[in-house]
């Protein structure tokens, strides 16, 4: 536990590593995901179905999954991805299509819009303007071990301190009751 203690706290936050101080990760994992060479053609736009069609020749086994996305971003495109999976598609595809990047790419960046879009559009604007470009697939282990501590830790806590205002109507609640089952 005190390991993984230091571990959050010398984390950063969730930042995302700007291009020029990455390292190249893979893994076989797919929550990981894998870096994936561009596509010779760019998805399509089908106007009599009002839908973005994916490259023919598209490899998605490089991909990251909503558990990647979960780790990466947080709980918003995890969500996004699971209840709304079309419209998650379809945003994907016009990103690629429209800049002209590879689908990993086109996905890490719609999940980091899902996760907070006007920090997102924040960080576009700085990269038109010459601030360095932020690669949104890397995995740092500091922020898959936040996400863990809140998924399994803070949120079951929390969770257990509203149940427990809810059911006896006090905010009289203390450690020992919010342990005790």
């Amino acid at each position: 536990n005190v390991f993984l203690l230091s571990l959050i706290a010398s984390a950063s936050a969730f930042v995302p590593i700007p291009l020029h101080h990455r390292t190249s990760i893979t893994t076989s994992l797919a929550a990981f995901g894998k870096r994936s060479t561009p596509s010779t053609t760019k998805p399509t736009y089908d106007k009599q179905t009002g839908r973005w069609e994916p490259p023919p020749n598209e490899d998605d086994s490089e991909l990251y999954g909503p558990v990647g996305a979960l780790l990466r971003q947080g709980p918003g495109p995890f969500i996004t991805r699971l209840t709304k999976p079309d419209d998650y598609e379809q945003a994907v595809l016009k990103y690629q299509a429209t800049e002209g990047c590879t689908r990993l790419e086109a996905e890490g960046n719609m999940d980091s819009y899902f996760n907070n879009a006007a920090d997102w559009a924040f960080q576009k604007n700085a990269e038109k303007n010459g601030a360095p470009k932020i690669d949104y697939t890397i995995l740092k282990a500091g922020d898959a071990a936040k996400t863990i501590v809140w998924a399994l830790g803070v949120t079951p806590f929390l969770l257990r301190i509203v149940f427990l205002i809810a059911s006896t109507g006090s905010w009289d609640v203390s450690l020992s009751d919010i342990v005790s089952i």
